[in-house]
């Protein structure tokens, strides 16, 4: 090559390269643009419950991940658990990215929290926002809320008097509130007592007023999985998918065998659990106890009367109930009211089951009179130890034989025996039979 021609080459081969080397700067300098552009909007909507606070927090650390201009909480709520709405509150209070409330109906209860959590809070005409007293209402609860919800507004420059009157009624303001009412105000009076920052009409209006009409919307929505665990873990659904697990299971215990109850209760029961699993609440111990529960009762289902299996499958199960709740407190109330739900339910079964006509098939309605040859015995049990009886029904462990032409409820020492074969009476123990196959 002419030697000439080199240093041309070389001048345009750095050319070349300070062209693309350029064009990657400017790129990725665009693309962080883009990025450091969106405005996410993430909808808190409904009640707030465990399943709502993980999709939340999901959004924030997403929009972190992005580096987001803005984040917007759209809020339409009645309220919901008080530890859900502190979880949520600490992570827009922790985040760096400025932050935005939109009150687009009412802000209620436990909403109130996360609204006043915000950098700025914006409430569409004709909102609310107010009524946050706690429930129980217990004097050591309405305290602790009361000065969270104090604290807060006090980190964002709101008016902590007006908050506090919101969740205490014992607090008087005078011409705005009497003792003993709970305070709710509209958009205009949020404005007027500053609790709110501007009134709109839509989030239009908002973005416009926050110069972020131009910006990259991004709608976040709640996964498959949000949405199931939003749902199971609900303060309304949580003690429902219980009553049904308890009723199907004990339904079970109650009746030969397992069968449909026992699996419409075990579904209910993995649902609950499931669902918490997925919201962050519960860990493995708690699938653990629920398991260990769960085979207990099993067990129990196929041994006649209720023993020591019972006890610790039930014991087990409320035990992972405890180790899967957001609080003690919101256990107890879902444990009692299943607990008394499936009492009525059950009830209700055994009572009026016989009347219902498309179970006929299924249900055996004919009863044992004396003069179908049924009788109760009235001979002494201890006379036939020892001696052969034939199985009317498969004992698995328990079930029916005859001997000395009666018909005895009889059970084995856990071998399973088939129907129209030889038994040995061991033992008796009061009206119970104990047997043995004779079967070779």
């Amino acid at each position: 090559m002419n030697k000439k021609l080199i240093p041309k080459f070389a001048i345009i081969l750095v050319i070349i390269v300070s062209f693309l080397f350029t064009g990657v700067v400017f790129a990725e300098s665009v693309q962080q643009d883009i990025l450091e552009d969106k405005v996410y909007i993430i909808p808190v909507k409904g009640v707030i419950d465990p399943g709502l606070s993980n999709f939340i927090q999901r959004g924030i650390r997403e929009a972190e991940g992005n580096k987001a201009h803005a984040i917007v909480f759209e809020i339409n709520t009645p309220g919901g658990l008080i530890d859900a709405s502190i979880q949520i509150s600490e992570s827009i209070l922790d985040t760096k990215i400025p932050t935005i409330a939109l009150v687009k109906n009412e802000a209620v209860s436990a909403g109130v929290l996360i609204t006043i959590s915000c950098d700025k809070v914006f409430m569409i005409y004709g909102s609310t926002i107010g009524a946050a007293e706690p429930r129980p209402k217990e004097e050591k609860i309405v305290s602790y809320w009361t000065s969270k919800l104090e604290g807060v507004a006090e980190r964002k420059g709101r008016n902590k008097e007006i908050i506090a009157a919101m969740a205490d009624a014992d607090i008087e303001i005078p011409g705005v509130i009497e003792k003993g009412k709970l305070l709710s105000l509209t958009a205009s009076q949020a404005k007027e007592h500053n609790i709110a920052d501007e009134l709109v009409d839509s989030r239009k209006e908002m973005l416009e007023n926050m110069d972020l009409e131009d910006k990259n919307i991004i709608e976040l929505t709640p996964s498959l999985a949000e949405k199931l665990a939003g749902l199971v873990t609900n303060p309304y659904i949580s003690p429902l998918l219980l009553t049904i697990g308890f009723v199907g299971i004990i339904t079970e215990i109650l009746t030969l065998g397992f069968g449909l109850p026992g699996a419409v209760g075990i579904i209910s029961l993995a649902l609950y659990f499931g669902g918490h699993m997925l919201a962050g609440l519960a860990g493995f111990e708690a699938l653990a106890f629920f398991l260990v529960g769960i085979v207990l009762l099993i067990i129990e289902a196929f041994i006649p009367g209720f023993g020591v299996f019972g006890i610790l499958g039930i014991s087990g199960i409320i035990a992972s109930i405890l180790a899967a709740s957001t609080s003690i407190h919101q256990a107890i109330i879902s444990i009692i009211v299943s607990f008394v739900g499936s009492i009525i339910i059950l009830y209700l079964i055994f009572r009026y089951i016989t009347k219902i006509t498309f179970l006929d098939k299924i249900i055996l309605t004919m009863k044992q009179e004396k003069d179908l040859g049924y009788k109760v015995s009235d001979q002494n049990l201890d006379a036939i130890v020892g001696h052969i009886g034939k199985t009317v029904t498969p004992l698995r462990p328990s079930g029916i034989i005859v001997v000395e032409n009666m018909r005895l409820d009889a059970i084995t020492e856990g071998e399973f025996v088939e129907s129209n074969k030889k038994v040995k009476i061991i033992k008796t123990e009061g009206s119970k039979v104990v047997v043995s196959s004779e079967e070779e």
